[in-house]
């Protein structure tokens, strides 16, 4: 009985049988010139019609350390040695050149362990034949192909692998590998032979006029056969998140704040009240920046009434904090450490005609941290403000509550807190209902005087609040670590699900 296959059919077959009727995939693909995919496809093929077995099985694939693709280009230091001294048979070790010093004490124990020589007295005697082994023929092999699967070894190699592993030239780890066999009819089929015919994978009307379609084999479609997935085009989620984020406060009637991320210390810390020897202000919490070293004030008025309220409290009914404000210190130049800054700059352009208003940003900010499981040195915050004659702290907590509903947190409580630039103050939990706990996600309160008159130029109640979303991505998508975050794990943008809509 003859078979009837396609070329590339008899030529898997052809390579199964000359590697011993079992093989890896890649050392299949390598040998026919595919790809490994077309391989496994071709394959399936194959063992629906009985001629192969695809199966897969627990391999170990072997590399070169470091030190081993050192030795692939330069040759181990045994061998070196012995062709220096080749020619005098007896070479002084001093005189042995392009050698690493450290490289100098293991080739001449290898060397003697190889029976290749002799040292005595600072001096290598060659004695017989250096003959290549298998040690050096693995590393070759492995330098040559990238990697070696241990099962695809020839036997002549298979005793060097323990040796290079104790020198540390190799490193070995296990992988699933799928292997393809020849079954017994594929065996019987290379036996009786094979009539080779053209594979095709639609009928054309020249098949159908020249009645070429009876001499050709018609590619089969298993649809249960496993497929493979396509990703589709998608925005990082940590995008997606803040995105909707945005909407909300958009559709809440608010709008968005921008700013420059190089900022001015009177604008991140100066015109919020914060004094100028606050420890948030310290090198050690804040990226300062050498180049601009100092960036422009605005107006002078606008500047003045910062220094009076800083001073002695100006006109605000505040003691102030009891300094003389060094202007020097608060042009000097800085990457944003929140987005606060964006809410002053806001408030310092606002006309009465304007009022009320409301504004939100959702934007990076910096703060000079060590990265690790719970911090990061750049991350997203989002804050809103409501400039209202009438606002008051039970508008706050309605804002607040709508805002964490529309992102999936129905349940929120409230406790007061303190923040350096709000009175009175609050800080806002929701509860996380596959955690069983509440969950602190906000701080927010009405902007002090000290804040507002200065840069609005009188006294009116401004709600402001804040919260990093960081961490409420984090309890959505179930991680443990912030830096999973930015570390851009192709499987886990493929797989985070869809933010909530």
């Amino acid at each position: 009985m003859k078979f009837k296959l396609s070329e590339d059919e008899l030529k898997l077959l052809k390579i199964l049988e000359k590697l011993g009727g079992n093989a890896p995939v890649d050392t299949i693909a390598s040998e026919m010139g595919l790809t490994s995919d077309k391989v496994v496809t071709l394959a399936l093929n194959m063992s629906s019609k009985g001629l192969l077995i695809l199966k897969t099985e627990e391999d170990h694939i072997i590399m070169l350390t470091d030190e081993g693709l050192r030795y692939a280009e330069l040759g181990l230091p045994e061998r070196r040695i012995v062709n220096q001294a080749r020619d005098k048979r007896i070479l002084s070790i001093p005189e042995l050149v392009n050698i690493e010093d450290w490289e100098k004490p293991i080739g001449l124990a290898w060397l003697k362990k190889k029976a290749w020589g002799t040292v005595k007295a600072g001096k290598v005697e060659i004695s017989g034949e250096a003959v290549k082994g298998a040690d050096e023929n693995l590393i070759e092999l492995i330098a040559s192909e990238g990697r070696v699967y241990m099962s695809s070894l020839p036997s002549s190699l298979r005793e060097a692998v323990d040796v290079l592993k104790e020198r540390r030239l190799i490193k070995i780890e296990k992988s699933p590998t799928r292997f393809i066999s020849l079954s017994k009819l594929g065996e019987e089929a290379l036996k009786e032979g094979v009539e080779v015919v053209e594979e095709v994978s639609r009928l054309t009307r020249e098949l159908i006029v020249s009645g070429k379609w009876r001499n050709v084999i018609f590619k089969r479609y298993d649809v249960t056969l496993p497929s493979y997935r396509i990703p589709i085009g998608r925005l990082n989620f940590v995008r997606e998140v803040l995105d909707y984020i945005r909407q909300v406060w958009v559709e809440m009637g608010f709008i968005e704040m921008e700013g420059p991320i190089l900022e001015t210390c009177f604008w991140n810390y100066d015109a919020l009240y914060v004094p100028q020897d606050h420890p948030a202000r310290d090198l050690q919490d804040t990226f300062y920046v050498k180049t601009p070293k100092s960036g422009r004030f605005p107006s002078k008025d606008l500047v003045e009434r910062v220094c009076k309220a800083h001073e002695s409290g100006w006109t605000t009914g505040s003691i102030g904090w009891g300094y003389r404000w060094d202007p020097e210190e608060a042009k000097k130049t800085l990457l944003r450490t929140h987005t606060t800054c964006l809410s002053a700059r806001t408030l310092a352009t606002l006309k009465d005609v304007e009022l009320p208003a409301k504004f939100f940003a959702v934007s990076k900010v910096f703060r000079n941290e060590k990265p690790d499981r719970t911090h990061l040195c750049e991350f997203y915050q989002t804050e809103g403000i409501v400039v209202d004659e009438n606002a008051n702290m039970k508008h706050l907590i309605g804002y607040l509550k709508e805002f964490f509903r529309r992102l999936g947190f129905p349940d929120a409580r409230f406790r007061p807190a303190y923040f350096p630039y709000t009175e009175p103050s609050l800080e806002v939990e929701v509860y996380h209902p596959a955690m069983d706990k509440w969950i602190e996600l906000a701080g927010a309160g009405i902007f002090r005087p000290e804040v507002v008159k200065p840069l609005l130029g009188r006294e009116i109640p401004v709600l402001a609040w804040g919260l990093g979303p960081g961490r409420m991505i984090m309890l959505n998508y179930h991680l443990k670590d912030m830096r999973e975050l930015v570390m851009n794990d192709l499987n886990l943008l493929r797989d985070a699900p869809i933010w909530i809509r």
